[in-house]
Formats: C-alpha cells, sequence, structure tokens
C-alpha cells in the first residue's frame, strides 16, 4: 500500500524538518534510519539483528550479577 502527500521542509532549531501525517507515523518510541539514495531521502525503522544483542543484554546487567542471580530475589521454599 502506497500513500503520497506533499509537505514543505522547515527549520527547527538548527536542523530541518518535515511533517509526517499521523496516518503515515511510525509508533512512538520507534527508531529510524534516514538514508539519502541521490535525490531521495528514505526513512524506516531501525531493524534489529545480532549486533544488537550486546546493548539488549548490557540493559539487563541492573537486574542480575555476574553468577546468574538475581540481588535480592529470595525464592520461596518449594513444598513438592
Amino acid at each position: 500500500m502506497s500513500h503520497t502527500f506533499t509537505t514543505r521542509q522547515f527549520r527547527a532549531g538548527n536542523s530541518l524538518a518535515v511533517r509526517i501525517p499521523a496516518s503515515m507515523a511510525f509508533p512512538q518510541h520507534t527508531e529510524l534510519v534516514v538514508t539519502r539514495e541521490g535525490g531521495r531521502i528514505i526513512v524506516e525503522p531501525k531493524e534489529e539483528t545480532l549486533g544488537d544483542l550486546p546493548a539488549l543484554f548490557a540493559a539487563l546487567k541492573p537486574y542480575f550479577n555476574g553468577d546468574g542471580e538475581r540481588p535480592g530475589f529470595v525464592e520461596a521454599e518449594r513444598d513438592w
């Protein structure tokens, strides 16, 4: 499905910007990659790859210590 609209660029601080209609916007907080190919500017969501895994694991660090245990977590005794 292809949508087309006409807009103009405008200055937003020290950058140039364009408005995108809400019906065409990506979900909020989506990381975007902007690429220029000749006279075209392409905006697309960043794809997560295996190269992103170290950053994802680093984000979990506050929840685990070095031996895989969760600090402050006490497992209840099982009665089975």
